[in-house]
């Protein structure tokens, strides 16, 4: 097994042109923001337009910035040759699409659950 890519944290921001409803503060519309101006398709510049022609209706909150991450697991090498993220698919484990090998999210070889001593099934607390 070769971690080929350890696990990490990605980090995003987006920008949008927001505008929520004066009565309904948590509904409202978000326009993504690009280069100084709001970037539309069809669907969108229908409701951006609504927002303009409706201001007792909408309120704007002007650019508004939002950051967001995610984990994104180990990307593997089995002895195999297959490569696969290491997931947590059953019980901090996953297997090897290309041979069937079972690891552990932290990379090492762990026998098939089948060969478990414990029975993860059952609630014994």
């Amino acid at each position: 097994m070769e971690i080929v890519r350890p696990a990490h944290t990605e980090y995003h921001e987006e920008l949008n042109l927001e505008y929520r409803f004066r009565n309904d503060p948590e509904a409202g519309f978000a326009f993504p923001w690009k280069d100084g101006k709001v970037v539309l398709n069809n669907l969108s510049e229908k409701n951006f337009m609504w927002c303009l022609e409706h201001p007792e209706e909408v309120e704007s909150l002007g650019v508004v910035t939002r950051k967001s991450s995610c984990s994104v697991p180990a990307l593997a090498r089995c002895e195999c040759g297959e490569e696969f993220f290491l997931e947590d698919r059953y019980y901090g484990c996953c297997q090897c699409p290309g041979c069937g090998r079972w690891y552990a999210i932290a990379g090492y070889e762990v026998n098939p659950p089948d060969e478990w001593e414990e029975d993860l099934e059952e609630d014994e607390w």
